[in-house]
């Protein structure tokens, strides 16, 4: 597990955004090995929850191993995906380079580092 701090990506201007809190964790339930995974949880001022997920078996920051969910409420059915342990809810996109909509990489150009090695 790794944890760091950094901006929104994009880049803004809002206090609010500029100091978010991230962790890095790769896990797996050792009763249920089907459930593994990587995934980076975000904390900011207004709540945290899951940012994105990669299959375990991959490493570092790469396209397309992370995946993101952006919320739909007019689907709120939770699905399966090949390599992601669980089901997610959400328009899945391309975490690292943008996609479904978003022009932007999930995380800031200066964090991409703390993934590495992972």
């Amino acid at each position: 597990m790794r944890t760091f701090v950094g901006d929104e990506s994009p880049p803004t201007d809002k206090n609010y955004l500029m100091d978010i809190r991230r962790w890095y964790v790769k896990l797996y339930a050792p009763k249920d090995l089907a459930f593994q995974g990587r995934f980076l949880v975000e904390d900011r001022r207004f709540g945290r929850g899951m940012a994105a997920v990669a299959p375990y078996d991959t490493r570092g920051f790469a396209s397309p191993d992370w995946v993101g969910f952006q919320y739909d409420a007019s689907n709120r059915r939770a699905y399966a995906y090949p390599g992601l342990p669980g089901t997610w809810s959400g328009v899945a996109y391309d975490f690292v380079r943008g996609g479904a909509g978003l022009t932007f990489p999930g995380l800031p150009t200066d964090l991409v580092g703390c993934l590495d090695g992972t």
